[in-house]
């Protein structure tokens, strides 16, 4: 999935295009069409929000690897992945983001 490596682990996808990519012979998506697509999904290493996948084709969907620094942001947000049982070891993580963007907040406000 060449998107998500070109956008650095995260891109937004319609379920159509998903569709698609994975099999164009397909008219239609359903539920059942979706989870095959999510675990097609997890075989390439790539996560995905919502989930479950809807069945709407016109639904956007976020594409992440979870490997990649912003996955392991959102895989702290979600617990998931190393955080699944770790949360105070999430939160901690998180904080120590929202301050490294804190500070370059105010170091932006004062170049201005």
């Amino acid at each position: 999935m060449s998107e998500i490596d070109a956008d650095h682990g995260v891109t937004a996808v319609s379920m159509g295009w998903l569709r698609e990519l994975y099999d164009s012979e397909w008219g239609r998506l359903s539920a059942s069409r979706a989870a095959e697509i999510s675990r097609w999904l997890a075989k390439h290493e790539v996560a995905h929000l919502p989930s479950p996948l809807p069945s709407r084709e016109v639904e956007e969907v976020v594409l992440y690897r979870p490997s990649s620094p912003i996955g392991v942001y959102i895989n702290a947000a979600r617990l998931e992945g190393p955080f699944k049982h770790r949360p105070a070891a999430a939160a901690y993580f998180l904080q120590d983001i929202a301050q490294r963007l804190s500070r370059a907040e105010r170091v932006e406000k004062d170049r201005d």
